[in-house]
């Protein structure tokens, strides 16, 4: 009789262990999707920075002397700049035009004979470029770019020559010049529409050229410059418009 009964709760137990395997296993629940920066948009911002150029300088006084040199042009820029980006895959490709203030400016004294000295003063007070952008995202929120195109800016050049016992004279040179740059940067994307970069360019306007007479001595000077500049700068990024936050992963 007790086998029976041993027998008939084994039977239970394994009928209820088989019904058990056959209940349905609940999923668990999906992650919660992961915020993936994205890089299209419009954006605007502001940037700051340092500017070391030179001012190559070739005069030749008729008659006296023929001078070449490099001159020093410094100073601190700042301004504003304003964009497009699109973004395939891990690229990023755009267009940015920016427009900055300069405080460069340099000068020496090229010629110094003893009845004769020439001073130069040069500056560049405003420069802007328009610019293509390619770039590869390191990380989403990282993008490493080059950029090239066109650059312009306002030179201003002047030469006094100043001739002993007669007397001196300035002539000047204002303009506009067209040239390109061409240069690379560090972007990074930290929320909201958001980003900061570091940027280095190389820029050359080309050459302004000019001629002018020494005061009652027939001496005519003929001189050009050739602008070229390095700049470093810092800049702060807001996208806005359509895509301007996160875009979430799917899952």
């Amino acid at each position: 009789m007790k086998k029976f009964l041993l027998a008939g709760v084994a039977l239970a137990f394994i009928g209820s262990a088989a019904r058990a395997a056959d209940l349905p296993v609940n999923a668990p629940y999906p992650a919660a999707p992961v915020p993936v920066y994205s890089w299209t948009g419009v954006y605007l911002g502001a940037n700051i920075g340092y500017s070391w150029g030179q001012s190559k300088f070739d005069a030749t006084l008729a008659g006296v002397a023929t001078v070449s040199r490099s001159e020093r042009m410094n100073g601190v820029i700042g301004g504003g700049q304003f964009g497009f980006n699109y973004q395939f895959g891990m690229w990023v490709i755009g267009l940015e035009t920016d427009i900055q203030g300069s405080g460069q400016k340099g000068g020496s004294t090229p010629v110094s004979l003893p009845f004769l000295t020439v001073t130069t003063d040069h500056k560049l007070d405003w420069f802007g470029t328009s610019r293509a952008r390619l770039g590869f995202l390191a990380t989403p929120s990282i993008l490493l770019y080059g950029t090239a195109c066109a650059a312009y800016g306002e030179v201003k050049d002047s030469a006094t020559i100043s001739v002993v016992g007669v007397g001196s004279a300035t002539p000047s040179f204002k303009d506009v010049k067209a040239g390109w740059t061409a240069g690379a940067g560090i972007e990074a994307a930290f929320g909201s529409g958001w980003s900061a970069k570091l940027e280095y360019l190389y820029m050359d306007l080309g050459k302004t050229e000019i001629t002018f007479a020494a005061p009652a001595s027939g001496v005519v000077a003929s001189a050009s410059r050739q602008t070229t500049d390095n700049i470093v700068r810092v800049g702060l990024n807001w996208k806005f418009g359509p895509g301007a936050g996160p875009v979430y992963a799917a899952y």
